[in-house]
């Protein structure tokens, strides 16, 4: 009697320790904290370097358009000098108006090269805000001199 029960328990013993294997085998890698922690860290540091090139690309781009601006600001400053009367005063103030805007411009693009910090998408703004705006202040001081 005892071979009888033993046998059925014997041999469920051994398909519940091969269903368990079989589990094992499918189941997904267990991970620990320090995986979960690697794997943070690499995800944080493609992220910053991805900011860091995008950031870098960014600079390139709005010192080249500041070099542009810096560029129509001396065209119009020759301009003015071979102007007189009425058309000079009128120029030579709306160059006094651009002029503060140029050199905040500068300063904004200054502050996005040196700064490291993870707030640089407000800096980005501001430039290209400034940028954008000496752009068409440019634009209508030209348009006003034809």
């Amino acid at each position: 009697m005892m071979k009888r029960i033993l046998l059925p328990m014997l041999l469920g013993l051994a398909l519940t320790v091969s269903a368990a294997e079989n589990r094992e085998e499918g189941a997904p890698p267990r991970t620990d904290s320090a995986d979960v922690r690697k794997e943070t860290g690499e995800a944080i540091d493609a992220m910053t370097a991805k900011a860091r090139q995008e950031r870098d690309e960014f600079v390139v781009k709005a010192q080249k358009e500041m070099a542009e601006l810096n560029q129509k600001m001396a065209e119009l400053k020759k301009k003015a000098k071979k102007l007189s009367g009425e058309a000079k005063a009128e120029l030579d103030r709306q160059i006094q108006n651009l002029e503060p805007e140029l050199k905040a411009a500068e300063q904004k693009l200054a502050d996005l090269k040196t700064d490291t910090s993870e707030k640089w998408e407000e800096l980005k703004a501001g430039v290209s805000g400034a940028i954008d705006r000496l752009k068409q202040y440019m634009q209508k001081t030209r348009e006003g001199d034809r």
